[in-house]
């Protein structure tokens, strides 16, 4: 547990916040095609997912 003592900063964000990142990560342009998006911190929820995965995109 001594590896989550940095996590007084985190904040949860709200999918049209995760939309707004801008940049994307290369999996989510994958799935989401050009205009990218960020990989959801919910195993199996978002707007897309990876087949045989629980790895999910919410798009922009």
């Amino acid at each position: 547990m001594k590896n989550l003592k940095n996590l007084e900063n985190v904040e949860i964000l709200t999918k049209n916040a995760q939309k707004s990142i801008s940049g994307g990560i290369p999996l989510c342009v994958i799935l989401c095609g050009g205009a990218g998006g960020v990989i959801s911190n919910t195993p199996g929820k978002g707007d897309i997912c990876q087949t045989g995965t629980t790895i999910c995109c919410y798009c922009r």
